[in-house]
């Protein structure tokens, strides 16, 4: 199993998301916001970064452009609440490996993962 940078500023979220990537059998490290998430991912060793894209001090668009600038295939999820074809095309067109609404089903997000070989 994977080892999985989680970056979500909601706790409740992020909570829900890191008990449950565990329960699978994913190492999980979380960060409350994109600035710590970007440190842990210069210090760590990961196989995938999860973030949402609104998050305090540092978005998630702008973690996936710092990654991208020092790894252009390191898989990256993006989770989002708030759909606009902005924020889409951003999400894309700077990387990510996939883009996933909130609300979404877990299943979702692990079909997700599946699709990068992370199982």
């Amino acid at each position: 199993m994977g080892k999985i940078l989680l970056a979500e500023d909601d706790s409740i979220m992020r909570s829900m998301l890191f008990d449950s990537l565990e329960h699978f059998g994913h190492e999980v490290e979380a960060a409350e916001n994109g600035e710590i998430a970007w440190e842990l991912w210069n210090q760590g060793s990961f196989d995938l970064l999860i973030t949402d894209i609104n998050m305090p001090k540092l978005n998630g668009i702008d973690l996936l452009k710092r990654i991208r600038a020092k790894n252009s295939s390191f898989p990256v999820i993006v989770i989002t609440g708030v759909y606009l074809e902005s924020a889409e095309n951003q999400a894309l067109g700077s990387g990510a490996s996939a883009l996933i609404l909130k609300p979404f089903k877990m299943k979702d997000l692990y079909e997700a993962i599946n699709k990068l070989s992370l199982n």
